[in-house]
């Protein structure tokens, strides 16, 4: 379009005969907007393209008699705004490619930051998310075959408390350096949670991908990863699945969770696939808790540790007292808030074992979703997880105590589809100058209420009474 109001002008010029130069300006129009959209190699060519054509202008002095006539002026003016015009191609042009270049950094960068995570310069939630759902679409399409391998670091929540998040990030860092150089450049892995990530494999059988599982749990075991002096040594658990005809992405993905929660339950280190109706363990080998030792010494396995609870890998009862206590200290020497709750689950299973742990680690994912980084969950008892929430009052607590209670009523297990449970919830606020131990003895209080009022519910107390939090009741059947 600019090229045809270029000749459209060079032609009425040419038509009325146009002497004086004064007309010429008019061409800065297409070379100044074909600089600022096209960039400079166009501008140039743009502005070539004008003094060519604009050297009509000098037509009527062409013929014999007047080629000597014309005006120096007006020949000193054409190059003048000839020179002009292309040094203005030339700057617009660069100021265009400058800000089209520095665009496309940006939405380079902008992208990354969206779809990779930012510790393990792997693939996020989103984009795994986005990938699972494309890969699906291929297999419903072209038939595809397509397996998801969801792996859990073993014992990481302890081994942040007891060594600290730096170390805790570079082992995230490790193993998400494990798995890219283990995989082929068309799968993908990402990293799924805190702990976990998923490697989502394309046009793979199902012995294929054991042989990749098993290969990456054994190259994790047998790795050894350096940290300010420590060699930090660790394990994964692993589960799988291969997508079946007629089965969405929640179903999918649960099956292969279900495998992973498996591997979990059987002493971790190992491998489950889910066939659709069961999961099956292959690849097993001794369940190594995360350790750091100095350089030349033999790791050393210890028997048992106070501060883990072995069946879910969570602080102890132990741990939460002694945190509860420091944080009752700083709430009384400093005003901040402090609040906390036991979760207590009822259920009908208690004489499946493995049934028990599943729902002690369903009740402590759904807690984990639903709280923050900085509070703490740990298992309390044998039927009741403690969680500390510092810096918050108790309406803050609330809420997400709510959405807990009411995840849990609509929680439904794949490998576990019979399991049924309802969670009671006890919450406090830790009042000024109150002593740790009686703040604990409201949260039981209200934990009581809870289940005296028939459990799938909230009650707080307020520092005089039991009160139920409203909307609070989500029934499920036991």
């Amino acid at each position: 379009m600019l090229i045809a109001i270029v000749f459209g002008m060079s032609a009425l010029m040419g038509y009325y005969s146009v002497e004086t130069p004064v007309l010429l300006h008019l061409f800065y129009i297409p070379v100044v907007v074909t600089g600022s959209l096209q960039g400079q190699y166009r501008a140039r060519l743009m502005a070539l393209l004008c003094v060519l054509s604009s050297l009509i202008i000098f037509v009527p002095y062409l013929n014999e008699e007047s080629v000597n006539e014309i005006p120096l002026m007006t020949l000193f003016a054409f190059l003048l705004w000839a020179s002009m015009l292309v040094l203005i191609a030339i700057i617009v042009g660069s100021l265009s490619d400058g800000r089209r270049i520095a665009m496309a950094k940006l939405t380079e960068a902008h992208k990354k930051d969206v779809l990779t995570d930012a510790l393990t310069e792997v693939a996020n939630r989103r984009a795994y998310e986005f990938e699972l759902t494309r890969r699906i679409a291929e297999w419903n399409r072209n038939g595809t075959t397509l397996s998801l391998i969801l792996l859990d670091i073993d014992y990481f929540k302890n081994f942040n408390d007891r060594y600290g998040h730096q170390a805790g990030d570079a082992v995230l860092r490790a193993v998400a350096d494990v798995l890219k150089t283990t995989i082929r450049e068309t799968d993908l892995v990402a990293r799924y949670g805190g702990e976990e990530f998923a490697v989502v494999l394309s046009d793979t059988s199902i012995e294929r991908t054991k042989e990749v599982a098993e290969r990456i749990r054994s190259l994790i075991e047998s790795a050894r990863f350096p940290f300010n002096g420590l060699i930090l040594q660790l394990t994964v658990s692993a589960g799988f699945a291969q997508i079946r005809a007629g089965e969405d992405t929640t179903a999918f993905v649960q099956r292969a969770d279900a495998a992973l929660y498996s591997s979990k339950e059987s002493g971790r280190n190992c491998i489950h696939f889910h066939d659709g109706s069961t999961c099956q363990l292959f690849g097993n080998g001794i369940a190594t808790e995360i350790t750091g030792k100095f350089r030349g010494e033999k790791p050393i396995r210890k028997a048992a540790d106070p501060y883990t609870d072995e069946t879910t890998g969570l602080p102890s009862q132990k741990v939460f007292l002694e945190e509860l206590r420091r944080r009752a200290a700083e709430r009384n020497r400093y005003g901040t808030k402090l609040s906390l709750a036991i979760i207590e689950f009822v259920d009908g299973t208690a004489q499946d074992i493995h049934a028990r742990k599943s729902l002690l680690a369903t009740i402590s994912k759904l807690a984990s979703s639903v709280l923050r980084d900085s509070d703490l969950i740990a298992r309390y008892n044998a039927n009741c997880l403690g969680i500390l929430l510092p810096a918050t009052d108790l309406q803050n607590t609330l809420m997400p105590m709510m959405r807990l209670c009411k995840n849990a009523a609509a929680y439904s297990d794949v490998k576990y589809a019979w399991l049924n449970f309802a969670v009671s919830i006890g919450t406090a606020e830790v009042l000024a100058d109150e002593h740790p131990g009686t703040a604990l003895q409201r949260v039981e209080a209200a934990l009581k209420s809870a289940n005296s009022a028939g459990g799938g519910c909230v009650h707080f107390h307020n520092g005089h009474e039991c009160r139920t939090a409203e909307g609070s009741r989500f029934p499920q059947s036991i």
